[in-house]
């Protein structure tokens, strides 16, 4: 999310997220496939590298990515900071009593993809179901969470394959790790984020999948924050089709408004923007704690 997303963060569509939850897996399944001649070429030169299993990778990492591609709902001022479950935190950029309603995405290719969000009674996120522009169902991610309200594990379902990640935390209940799998028609692949906090905020995240020498993809995500504790740019850093940066906009009432991320160098179509609506509710954890960007 974005293909499915943390309370939304939804979910790039993670990294890509964006915490929504089925975005950017055909953009970089796209992508990969355009790399076929060099990787062709890199196996000719004793790379290894499976062209086939190397798609695949492409689809694992941008299924990660959907996942908290609309994971944008609060900054650090938001949600649940204290983790008492009580929801009484800001759900949009620290505006409280805010939360996420639906996304939409827009790619450079034109393809638009729509998420709507379902919370439980105490605001945890319970689903994420996402659209194409006919109004198609393409996926859906379900959230189990522990009793403090903090995410524990997370399911997405989609056409490209089936992920699950669990997470651990530090004693701040902050997340420390997430871990899991992707399974696809082509076998079943290992997945982990690694999160690093400064000063109570994520300034980093490292998505590595698949395994080193045959389709192994890390990505590193490094974000920044203005004087108001607000996230305002996020560079990504991909080990096989280079760099790029999100940029984020906020409403007049401090949340989100959209992600803008602009295209890697050498795939002019891969940028897009999203957009999000919210409604009135309570939430359980800062979705910042997760978003990739």
């Amino acid at each position: 999310m974005e293909k499915s997303v943390l309370a939304g963060n939804g979910i790039v569509k993670m990294e890509t997220g964006e915490h929504s939850m089925a975005t950017g897996n055909q953009r970089l399944q796209g992508v990969a496939e355009r790399k076929t001649a060099h990787v062709a070429k890199s196996r000719k030169q004793g790379a290894g590298i499976s062209i086939q299993r190397l798609l695949l990778m492409m689809a694992a990492v941008m299924m990660a990515l959907a996942a908290f591609t609309a994971c944008f709902d609060e900054d650090e001022n938001g949600g649940d900071e204290d983790g008492d479950g009580n929801g009484n935190g800001g759900g949009g950029g620290g505006v409280a009593g805010k939360r996420i309603k639906t996304t939409l995405l827009t790619e450079g290719s034109g393809a638009i993809q729509r998420c709507e969000y379902t919370y439980n009674s105490d605001g945890s996120q319970k689903r994420v179901d996402a659209y194409d522009a006919s109004s198609k169902s393409i996926g859906y991610s379900l959230f189990t969470n522990n009793s403090d309200g903090t995410l524990h594990k997370w399911e997405d379902f989609s056409t490209h394959g089936d992920e699950v990640l669990v997470y651990t935390y530090d004693a701040n209940k902050k997340p420390l790790k997430a871990e899991g799998t992707v399974h696809n028609s082509l076998g079943i692949f290992p997945v982990s984020h690694d999160f690093t906090f400064q000063n109570g905020r994520l300034i980093r995240v490292v998505l590595k999948t698949g395994n080193p020498g045959d389709g192994y993809v890390e990505i590193t995500y490094e974000s920044k924050y203005d004087s108001n504790g607000r996230r305002t740019t996020t560079t990504e850093t991909h080990s096989l089709v280079g760099t790029r940066q999100y940029t984020r906009t906020y409403n007049s009432d401090g949340t989100l408004q959209k992600v803008t991320a602009s295209a890697y160098p050498a795939y002019p179509t891969t940028g897009f923007t999203q957009t999000f609506t919210w409604e009135n509710g309570k939430t359980t954890v800062n979705s910042d704690d997760y978003a990739f960007f």
